[in-house]
């Protein structure tokens, strides 16, 4: 049987792809970056043992290359897309391999999820998520580290799905089943969504998302999900549930990822219903 109701102090929390890799160059993770980010996630555990993450990792310039390279965005409607599917589900597990390790080695008790073998979709919705060993190790007192992935999908063959979008289901599928989730954090390149005339934008509502919706514009490098766009968008439908979500700079003043994990209060833009 499936504990998890007794959880309370619970964030999910994203490490971008334009943090964690450069973006701009094929299978190229910023290791210097990714092993401070798991020093600051180590800290934030030690001080707040009641603390306990899912952590999500984009796939920046690994999986988004092939994504592109074989046309993955769509139906699979050639041989030469199976293959692609291979090698974007490939190049994603292997930069989330690189944030288990880290983590491993900064003393987090980390773990793999990977979320082609988890979920089932069709004509480009989930339909089927086996949430349940997310919830179990988080309950043994793991942490579990998922990623944007492609799954497949009855209807077109293959989907990509986003950490953003996966993160969304799983605060969904807690909700339900009476697990508390604080907070989402979204940790990236940027000190939080930016306006035109680079200022950041401290909040974001349904009430002024629309007029915001111009500022938004395209990422450097490889990028089939959707960018900072997204990113909004799936916030806004979390804080339609009633989560709060939190985008910070990864690159920004040292510990603000461990601040903001630990309730702080830290400069970014915070998203609400």
């Amino acid at each position: 049987m499936v504990e998890g109701k007794n959880m309370k102090n619970i964030i999910l929390l994203k490490l971008g792809g334009s943090l964690i890799t450069d973006k701009s160059k094929p299978f190229t993770a910023r290791m210097h970056i990714i092993e401070d980010l798991a020093r600051q996630i180590k800290e934030a555990l030690n001080e707040n043992p009641q603390l306990q993450l899912v952590i999500g990792n984009g796939s920046g310039s690994f999986a988004h290359y092939p994504a592109v390279q074989y046309k993955m965005n769509g139906k699979i409607i050639n041989e030469d897309q199976k293959m692609g599917f291979g090698f974007v589900q490939d190049a994603a597990s292997q930069l989330n391999r690189i944030i288990v390790l880290t983590l491993l080695k900064a003393g987090v008790r980390a773990i793999s999820l990977n979320p082609s073998s988890m979920i089932i979709s069709k004509g480009g919705k989930i339909k089927k998520f086996f949430i349940e060993p997310v919830i179990n190790l988080l309950n043994l007192g793991m942490t579990p580290v998922l990623y944007g992935d492609i799954v497949y999908d009855e209807t077109l063959g293959a989907k990509i799905y986003s950490t953003e979008q996966l993160l969304t289901e799983i605060a969904m599928r807690f909700k339900k089943r009476g697990i508390i989730v604080k907070k989402i954090i979204h940790n990236g390149a940027t000190k939080g969504v930016l306006d035109q005339k680079g200022e950041l934008i401290p909040t974001i509502s349904r009430k002024n998302f629309s007029s915001l919706k111009k500022v938004f514009s395209s990422i450097k490098g490889f990028d089939v999900t959707g960018g900072m766009l997204h990113k909004v968008e799936e916030s806004l439908k979390l804080a339609d549930s009633g989560f709060e979500s939190l985008i910070i700079n990864g690159f920004s003043k040292k510990n603000l990822l461990k601040d903001a994990l630990l309730g702080k209060k830290v400069i970014g833009t915070h998203i609400y219903g």
